[in-house]
């Protein structure tokens, strides 16, 4: 039987030095992209040997996944929290002004969930697969904009490239200081489509709620 170590049990020891290595994986993509995370790197960041790596994780394609999904979970609370009400185009707004301080405050997160994807294929397509189900558990990934035409997913591709580009460039400080004037932009662009029916939440409401 595993004993407590210094008023510690095995399972609070393990938790920790997984939340270690997610924490390492963030520093590391979040500022020096996908190829940055490599083993070493992850174990150094996280001063933990290599052993202790993979009692958490396969290898750094399962710890990249984590990393994205702790960090998407981190923003989609952050902007739920905000864009609550039942003015659609307010609740957006709200949104969008928690998502864009949040990425303004900590860079690494426009970085992990916006700019990393497009450049890493493996990691676009985890991101395809998941994003609904990160959203809403109970939402099948073969939702994600199944059956629709391509015409309607080229028009949700042109809104996802147009979000990446502006927040990322928001993100670099090159749109300016004005967030509310930011905010005012990527609402319109977000509120142009209708909203989606009660029983069908749309590819661009979830984005709404997930930046």
């Amino acid at each position: 039987m595993s004993r407590s170590y210094r008023g510690r049990t095995p399972e609070a020891r393990h938790a920790e030095r997984r939340e270690r290595l997610i924490a390492a994986g963030q520093e590391l993509v979040g500022t020096g992209g996908v190829s940055a995370m490599t083993m070493r790197a992850v174990c150094r960041q996280a001063q933990l040997s290599q052993r202790f790596f993979y009692e958490s994780f396969s290898d750094t394609d399962d710890l990249l996944k984590e990393v994205y999904r702790s960090t998407f979970h981190r923003a989609h609370a952050v902007v739920t929290a905000a864009g609550r009400g039942p003015d659609r185009v307010a609740a957006i707004r709200a949104g969008v002004d928690a998502a864009a301080q949040l990425v303004r405050d900590d860079p690494r997160v426009c970085r992990i969930l916006l700019v990393e994807p497009v450049a890493d294929r493996p990691l676009r397509n985890f991101v395809r697969d998941s994003i609904m189900a990160m959203i809403s558990p109970t939402t099948a990934r073969s939702t994600y904009l199944a059956g629709e035409s391509p015409a309607t997913k080229m028009h949700y591709a042109t809104v996802f490239g147009a979000i990446i580009s502006l927040f990322l460039e928001w993100t670099e400080g090159n749109l300016g200081d004005n967030r509310a004037e930011f905010v005012d932009h990527v609402t319109a662009v977000l509120s142009a489509a209708p909203p989606p029916s009660p029983s069908e939440q749309s590819p661009k409401s979830a984005l709404a709620e997930g930046i």
